[in-house]
């Protein structure tokens, strides 16, 4: 997990060359102007995805955790706590594609907001649209899928 500020996103410039694109582009990029949908960035390599989503107060959820892809989670609008844990205690759905779904223990949380993002590895479990403080609202967000090499 990497959490930090936009403009400090430079400085993860080198970890992959997808990586690299996708930071790039986010650092370059006005992020008010972004419509819902999505929309590649360097094809399927790089690509986001822009939705309006309600936070969830319920913290006992199934975490995710991608295969092939890192997500970089941001807020457009609002504002969101995700949770991160450190390895599942089960499985709970079979892999669809790039994500499967189990349970596990928090082992970390950051409160996302304007100007935050947060980078999920591959493989590690996380939990978005986690209600901060508990205050469920109407939130816009983006994730930026990056292919894992």
């Amino acid at each position: 997990m990497i959490f930090d500020t936009i403009r400090n996103a430079g400085r993860y410039l080198g970890i992959s060359p997808y990586l690299d694109t996708a930071l790039t582009w986010l650092m370059n990029t006005d992020l008010s102007a972004l419509e819902n949908g999505s929309f590649p960035i360097d094809g399927e390599r790089v690509f986001i995805n822009v939705m309006d989503a309600q936070t969830n107060p319920e913290r006992e959820r199934d975490y995710e955790f991608h295969k092939y892809h890192y997500d970089i989670q941001l807020d457009l609008c609002g504002s969101e706590d995700v949770l991160f844990g450190t390895e599942y205690e089960e499985m709970t759905k079979e892999w669809q594609e790039d994500v499967g779904f189990g349970r596990c223990s928090c082992a970390a949380e950051v409160h996302l907001g304007a100007g935050r993002f947060v980078i999920c590895e591959p493989m590690e479990p996380h939990l978005p649209g986690v209600a901060a403080g508990g205050k469920q609202e109407n939130i816009r967000k983006a994730v930026i899928k990056v292919l894992h090499r």
